[in-house]
């Protein structure tokens, strides 16, 4: 069945490997997601654009993932647009299968697919048997790549998805998968951004202004649980000042702040992605609030620091003891993506040397491909 739209059009197709693969996914549960603005000018007036930080985080599942960096002309996919992307390769029988969960288009619209848990998709529910039953379905594992190759736009992409079933699919990974789903952030060059979620069997469209995404709970509960740290502060604590009092034993004073960071006091360490989500959403804040990025390069820097403050070693996140496939998560890539500017830079796991894809200089009319990690550390020796 395809899709046609003013701006977006498609073909979906679904197969048996094509469920194993989405079931798959959701094994990668760390995902996380963070904008940072720095001002443009546009037209004369003032303006902001996005410098967009997310990691990958998923299993060596099996054995059997791999990660390369392709470039995917418009006359390949059969689409609109070439875009670049990170493909997750899953090595399956007959051949390995590429699912991209990331990526920009050659026109500054962009896509991040992350796990969401709770996920409940179109043929789930009694959608499909309503009156729009007759529109083409899309497996949700591959709606980034379908609005990468078709739309130029945030909205031409919720035109796109309103016009879609986007369904879980079924066969036997189904009944072997039950935790697996996916939602998505998607921006385009004018700083327009949205989260797109499918929960009890509807679409949810989400105007992200917190302009930060994790994982499990859906957004709603990640925005209102931002309500229970309001406690975290951008100042030195001196509020308990009025308390002191001078004690014995060369103490001095009590209670006074000794050392750095008491100001951060309760923000949640750990890599769950509540946590994560409340960190990037406050550290990105308060560090913005001391020195704001005044161009692209200052925005790839505090993405930098922000991907790094939850970037997962290879180890640290246990892994469930059912499904068995499921293996420690760690963070085996990193990406920044400017739509302003067309630039895509991405770094992996050993070499954590930021990467540089310029599309505006890209030959976008061939195939190309990068490998994630080229075999080195990253080290420059500067003796």
């Amino acid at each position: 069945a395809q899709a046609d739209s003013d701006d977006c059009s498609t073909t979906a197709t679904s197969s048996g490997m094509k469920v194993l693969i989405a079931a798959l996914l959701p094994l990668a549960r760390a995902c996380s997601y963070v904008e940072v603005p720095f001002p443009v000018a546009s037209e004369g007036s003032s303006g902001s654009a996005y410098a967009i930080a997310r990691t990958m985080e998923l299993s060596n599942i099996g054995g059997m993932v791999s990660y390369t960096i392709e470039a995917v002309p418009a006359n390949a996919s059969g689409g609109k647009y070439a875009f670049v992307a990170p493909f997750n390769v899953f090595h399956l029988p007959p051949s390995p299968q590429k699912v991209a969960l990331e990526g920009m288009n050659e026109v500054g619209f962009t896509a991040s697919a992350l796990a969401l848990e709770e996920s409940v998709y179109e043929d789930e529910q009694a959608s499909l048997s309503e009156p729009d039953a007759g529109k083409p379905t899309v497996l949700y594992e591959d709606v980034v790549r379908q609005l990468l190759m078709n739309c130029d736009s945030v909205q031409a992409a919720l035109d796109f998805l309103a016009s879609v079933h986007v369904v879980r699919g079924g066969g036997y990974a189904k009944l072997l998968f039950r935790k697996e789903g996916l939602h998505w952030a998607l921006t385009d060059s004018s700083g327009r951004s949205v989260v797109v979620e499918y929960l009890q069997g509807k679409r949810v469209v989400s105007e992200n202004a917190p302009r930060v995404m994790t994982n499990d709970p859906n957004l709603e509960w990640q925005w209102r649980n931002l309500n229970t740290h309001v406690n975290l502060s951008p100042h030195f604590p001196t509020e308990n000042n009025f308390l002191e009092v001078d004690v014995d034993h060369g103490v001095g004073r009590v209670p006074r702040a000794v050392g750095h960071g008491w100001n951060l006091h309760g923000l949640p360490g750990d890599s769950s992605p509540p946590s994560r989500f409340v960190r990037l959403f406050y550290l990105r804040g308060y560090a913005m609030r001391a020195a704001a990025p005044t161009d692209s390069s200052e925005a790839i820097v505090l993405g930098t620091a922000l991907l790094n403050n939850v970037f997962i070693p290879f180890g640290t996140v246990a892994p469930e003891p059912s499904p068995s496939l499921d293996r420690p998560e760690f963070t085996p890539y990193g990406i920044i993506k400017i739509p302003a500017e067309r630039k895509l830079l991405v770094r992996g796991y050993r070499n954590t040397q930021w990467r540089q894809i310029d599309l505006a200089k890209l030959d976008l009319t061939k195939a190309q491909a990068w490998p994630l990690e080229d075999g080195s550390l990253g080290i420059a020796d500067i003796t």
